[in-house]
């Protein structure tokens, strides 16, 4: 039971409440907060504490559901909830929806739509001289001027998240399939010039625009790899111009949201003419982001989004070690999980995170967080971590024997 002194809250959950525990978090279980909670039902099984007042497990996807339980958890036993959050990017409009219509502090959809809508988010960069690719709301016309001027043009659903329904296009027998396909969705597509170049991510906490603290990474894999079931992997930008280069284009982006307090995940391409703004989102990044960040900060990034939202508050200051960090995302392939899945017992594996139980069914992954198995690790040099990602690979990927792989 929690204590009448605690404050209730609301939080909105995808992941698993496991990841707001010892030894992840120990944040909502200070005493300081009533927790009444809206999860999946797959996750219902990770929820316990004192400090949980009330949970409600629904379908993880329907998302009006999610919407619709976390309003009935506003008033329960007639007490107000005094703040709302959603660590997922999937609910962070729900969260804002919620906030406007019950009157509750913190992000206004207006100031969360920037950091959902495709669209909105690369015309508020885009106002800010950063270099952008040549955009449109998705029609068939702002498509075919597209391809007019690119080899290559990319629809991307506007609201998406996870790598998911990104779809290429190379000619207008491509764009007229598309359009075939998705006659009754494209309203909710973009449509953007296609950037060759690889992919990094800057990972901050910012502070009215203004960034606190931040560790860039390069994708070295595509995030479409789920798709196939091939290992994404991920490791962090060693001292050099680049990182130089990366964390400034980050620091003027940031400028564009000068009323924005939390945690960014951003994403941009590094082409031969410079750096391209790809997205960015209002919450921590994905995979082993959070464990590498910890590693060289001392501060979990989920820990800052709750405290962002439920204090309206981010550390002033913090340090950024030079220890370098990676992570992949192993994928399973559809069949029964026969046995058990482990990383290598290795000092430098920093965080495992197994996503599937013997005997569990899996399926096709859906998208890029649709692994089986995350493994963090640490180094001395950004190729010692890719090395020991492939270790990590190779270790896995010998017990993952599922029924008719």
């Amino acid at each position: 039971m929690t204590t009448k002194a605690a404050e209730p809250v609301i939080v909105i959950d995808r992941v698993g409440y496991s990841f707001y525990k010892a030894p992840r978090s120990t944040y909502l279980s200070s005493g300081r907060f009533s927790v009444r909670l809206v999860t999946a039902t797959d996750k219902l099984h990770e929820v316990e504490g004192e400090e949980i007042e009330a949970v409600l497990a629904l379908p993880r996807s329907d998302h009006s559901a999610f919407l619709s339980g976390a309003k009935l958890m506003f008033n329960l036993n007639g007490v107000p909830a005094r703040r709302i959050v959603a660590v997922t990017e999937r609910y962070l409009l729900h969260a804002a929806k919620l906030r406007e219509e019950l009157s509750l502090p913190g992000m206004t959809l207006a100031e969360t739509l920037p950091f959902r809508d495709k669209v909105l988010m690369k015309e508020a960069v885009a106002a800010g001289g950063l270099r952008v690719p040549e955009f449109a709301e998705y029609t068939p016309q702002a498509a075919r001027d597209l391809l007019s001027r690119y080899k290559r043009v990319v629809a991307k659903p506007r609201f998406g998240a996870g790598s998911k329904g990104i779809v290429f296009l190379d000619t207008v027998r491509d764009a007229d399939t598309f359009e075939q396909r998705y006659k009754d969705d494209l309203p909710d597509y973009e449509v953007e010039e296609f950037i060759s170049g690889q992919l990094f991510h800057i990972d901050s906490i910012v502070d009215c625009g203004k960034v606190v603290a931040a560790t860039a990474g390069l994708s070295i894999d595509p995030p479409s790899n789920f798709e196939t079931s091939r290992p994404y992997r991920d490791v962090s930008i060693e001292p050099s111009d680049l990182l130089d280069e990366l964390l400034d284009f980050n620091t003027r982006v940031m400028a564009q949201f000068p009323a924005f307090r939390g945690v960014t995940h951003l994403e941009v391409f590094k082409a031969e003419d410079g750096i391209y703004f790809c997205e960015i989102g209002a919450r921590a990044g994905g995979g082993g982001v959070i464990a590498s960040f910890q590693h060289r900060t001392g501060y979990n990034l989920d820990e800052i989004v709750l405290q962002s939202h439920l204090e309206g508050a981010v550390p002033a200051s913090m340090n950024v070690s030079n220890a370098m960090t990676g992570y992949v995302m192993i994928y399973g392939t559809p069949g029964q999980l026969v046995g058990e899945v482990r990383a290598p017992d290795a000092p430098w594996v920093i965080e495992t995170q197994i996503l599937a139980r013997p005997g569990e069914i899996l399926d096709v992954p859906q998208d890029w967080s649709d692994a089986v198995c995350i493994v963090s690790v640490t180094g001395l040099s950004a190729v010692e971590v890719t090395e020991r990602l492939e270790i990590a690979i190779e270790h896995i990927s010998s017990q993952l024997s599922s029924a008719g792989r």
